[in-house]
């Protein structure tokens, strides 16, 4: 845990860094930075005790002695702050896209209490909200299903994924994602894991699930390519820290 008082700077979702390393550089580099930008949110994280502060432009120009980092290379380095930055970013998502209240559009300010927004005018309260969204690791006979995404790096192979929908169960999310992005049907699914993914608030539930039947027939909005692979035989995947890692890699 980070001690109370430590300050943790974001700039478009990358954190500021002491230069060589992935020591958050705290409020030193502040009065830098202000010459040049605007401060567009600083709170405390509860229960921490930290403040999270996020800042206007892009993550170019670093102050001396400080760079930009992506928070999600903390979390594959196994950083002590990963948690931290990981749970002060998902804040700053949040706090960003619910600045009005939902029901009467009146500002939100801070609850005395609780982590939530509470609104003065009509006293709805806001809390923080997570899109949960499932992985899975399709295997079929020794071998692994990887994809590669439309939407996402281009020569990167993964796991298949996809959002929870309302009234539907992770299992049943796992089968029909599955079918709708490959084309196969998929049984014994069994939970491995989960991870907060603040990017921007997804909740990421892994599964292993086993192939049924079909031939894989992709879903070309989604998917560019998809194959078979040995396990000992990878191509390009997800760096550690991810769940689609740890999947890919036998975790469970």
């Amino acid at each position: 845990m980070d001690p109370a008082g430590s300050t943790f700077i974001f700039c478009d979702g990358f954190l500021l860094v002491r230069a060589g390393g992935l020591e958050p550089a705290g409020t030193e580099a502040l009065p830098e930075l202000e010459q040049t930008r605007k401060v567009l949110d600083s709170f405390v994280v509860r229960p921490q005790g930290c403040v999270a502060t996020g800042v206007s432009g892009a993550p170019d120009a670093a102050p001396a002695g400080c760079a930009w980092a992506r928070v999600r290379a903390l979390v594959g380095a196994e950083s002590p702050h990963a948690a931290t930055a990981c749970r002060a970013l998902g804040l700053l998502n949040w706090r960003a896209m619910h600045r009005f209240c939902g029901a009467c559009g009146g500002p939100l300010e801070e609850h005395p209490v609780e982590i939530a927004r509470k609104c003065a005018a009509c006293g709805h309260v806001d809390y923080p909200s997570m899109a949960p969204a499932v992985i899975v690791r399709v295997e079929k006979e020794g071998q692994i299903l990887l994809a590669r995404h439309v939407q996402r790096i281009p020569d990167l192979w993964t796991c298949l994924a996809g959002y929870v929908e309302v009234g539907e169960s992770l299992e049943d999310c796992v089968r029909r994602e599955v079918k709708e992005e490959a084309g196969i049907d998929v049984d014994d699914v069994r939970y491995v894991g989960s991870q907060h993914w603040p990017f921007p608030n997804q909740m990421m539930v892994g599964f292993r699930a086993r192939w049924k039947s079909g031939e894989l027939k992709l879903q070309p909005e989604e998917l560019s390519d998809a194959r078979w692979f040995d396990p000992a035989d990878l191509p390009n995947i997800p760096p550690p820290g991810s769940m689609a890692w740890r999947l890919i890699h036998g975790g469970g």
